[in-house]
Parts: structure tokens; sequence; C-alpha cells
């Protein structure tokens, strides 16, 4: 009996670590996750709470008060999660929104975050917490509908930073702000679609299941895809070797499947509307996109006469007549 009590507080240890870690003064309420969410690779929060944890509560409002935000940034960091593929998004949220009320004084330690670059916070550290904390503030103003069109610019800034994890955290920043904005979203969000990783954060985060059940209307949506096909279109030979450029023909080979799920018949139809082009990587975006949306659980017959069009457009053969087809692994060796 006494080594089944000790056993029990054993384990019971960890879990107090545990919440400690994740910066909740008490167990948060568990999270719904949809099924689509799981597939997209995102866990969005579900419940706007309170800063609960004591001690970054106390040391926010030091710092609101005149003191160094080095000791605050010290918190951060420790109950980050970061290094790691997931940073803690409800600590992020819950400081954004305490400081979403204290616009003024909270101004300056905003772009103290948001100024972390690349030097500053370098990705695979936990400082790199501290720029994603400051998009999460900037969401939480953008949820609040406080000088919209400048916190979209200064959102905007931060979506093309080179670092992944910065640009996650705008992503999951701007789908929490379209809980109340929405539709309007949706048309502001055109002033990041000249921007290579501006415009692929853009996609991701208005393609995410939970924004598209909210819209009435593909019609915005499917407007950005316009222009970030475009953009690629368009794009000089020296972009195309870009990380941004990379990162937009990725997100345009599976953004549209996602739009799918939601409004499949109009976006079967841009889909189809593009399989002229003869660029050769949107080309085999949307080869991908055909099979992402098979993978999805699309009707293979409307998906087939994509591929249909796709082939009947592709462009013809330097001389057919003297082609003999690949050539790889053909060599006096192979023999």
């Amino acid at each position: 009996m006494r080594r089944r009590e000790s056993l029990t507080g054993i384990t019971e240890r960890p879990q107090r670590r545990l919440r400690r870690h994740v910066g909740l003064l008490t167990t948060p309420p568990p999270l719904t996750i949809s099924d689509s969410e799981k597939t997209e690779g995102f866990v969005f929060i579900r419940s706007h709470g309170e800063l609960r944890n004591p001690a970054i509560a106390t040391e926010l409002a030091a710092v609101l008060g005149g003191r160094s935000p080095m000791a605050l940034f010290a918190l951060l960091r420790r109950f980050s999660g970061l290094p790691g593929p997931r940073f803690n998004d409800k600590l992020a949220w819950a400081v954004g929104q305490a400081l979403s009320d204290e616009e003024a004084r909270a101004e300056e330690l905003v772009k103290e975050l948001c100024a972390m670059n690349f030097q500053r916070a370098p990705p695979g550290t936990d400082s790199e917490f501290l720029p994603i904390v400051g998009a999460f503030c900037l969401g939480a103003r953008l949820a609040k509908g406080r000088s919209v069109d400048r916190t979209l610019e200064r959102l905007r800034v931060l979506a093309e930073d080179s670092r992944h994890l910065v640009r996650e955290g705008v992503c999951r920043a701007i789908v929490e702000a379209s809980g109340s904005q929405g539709e309007q979203l949706v048309r502001l969000l055109a002033t990041w679609m000249d921007g290579y990783l501006s415009a692929s954060v853009a996609l991701e985060a208005l393609t995410v299941r939970r924004w598209l059940d909210a819209l009435k209307s593909p019609e915005e949506a499917l407007a950005r895809l316009d222009e970030a096909f475009l953009l690629v279109e368009s794009a000089p030979r020296a972009a195309r070797r870009s990380q941004g450029y990379r990162t937009l023909v990725k997100t345009l080979s599976e953004g549209p499947a996602k739009l799918m799920d939601r409004f499949r018949d109009r976006t079967l139809a841009w889909i189809e509307s593009k399989t002229g082009t003869s660029d050769v990587e949107l080309r085999e975006a949307l080869e991908h996109l055909v099979r992402a949306a098979w993978a999805r659980g699309h009707a293979a017959g409307k998906l087939e006469d994509v591929e249909r069009m796709l082939a009947a457009s592709a462009p013809p053969r330097r001389d057919p007549k003297t082609y003999v087809g690949p050539t790889r692994k053909r060599g006096s060796r192979r023999r």
C-alpha cells in the first residue's frame, strides 16, 4: 500500500511541472481539434483566456510601468516551448490579449518584440518566440479592429521574415483575428499579394478551414489566389531561385485543395482556368494540386478533366522525330 502511494506521488510531480512549463497556473480546458486542422498541421487556439502565469503577469505590469523588459523576455523564452517544432501559442495569445487593452503604454514593448530580427532571435533558439509574441500582439489588436491598416502593414513585415516559425506565428495570429474581421480581412490581404512570402502566409491563413467556414462567398479568396498565381507567373528569372518564390509555389500546389473542401465547384473552375499556363513551375504545381485534392477525398472524375486539360495544353516537343525519351541511366556503365 505504501508503495502504491509513493508511485502516485512520483507520477503527480511531473504533471505539476508540466503545467508550470506551459505557463498556466491551472490545467487548461481540452482543445477541440477538427480533422482538417489535424491534417494541415495546425492546432489553433479555441479559448481566449486571460494570462494566468502570475510571474509573467507581474513582470508585464512592471514593464508597462517603465521597467526594462529583459526579465519579461527571459520568462517568455522559458515558457516558449522552443526550441522545438511547436511554440506555446496559448501563452503568446494571452500576452497579446493583455497588451491589446494597453495600446498606448504597450507600444514600445510591442515594437521591441517585433524588432527581434534574425541576429537577435536566431532560428532554433527560444529567443525566436519573442517576435512570435509580437505577431500575436498585433493580431490581438487586429481582432479588436484597432488601427487595422497600420497593424496589417506591421504584420506584413513579419510575414516576409525568413524564419519559418515567425511566419507561422503571423499565420495563426491573423486566423485568430479572422474571427471578428472575416470577409473584410480577406479583402485587406490584397495588400500582401505583391510579396512572395507574405502572399504565401496570406494564402496559408485564409485556406484554414476555421476561416473558410465563416466565409459566405469564395470570390475574395479566389481573387487572392489569382494575384498569387500572377505573381509567380510573372516572376523574373533571378527571383525564381529565392526562398519566397519556392514557398509560394508550394503553397499554390496545396492551398486550393483546402479551398475545395469548402467551395468545390468554384475552386475547380478556377483551377481549370489556369491549366493553359506555359509556366513550367506552375504546371507542376497544378499537377501536384490534383494529387492533393485526390488525397483529400474529392471525386476523381472532375480532377481527371483537369489532368486532360493540362495534357492538352502542354507545349509540343522541340523535334518529335528525333526525341528518344529520357536519357538517364543509358550510359556505357549500364550495359
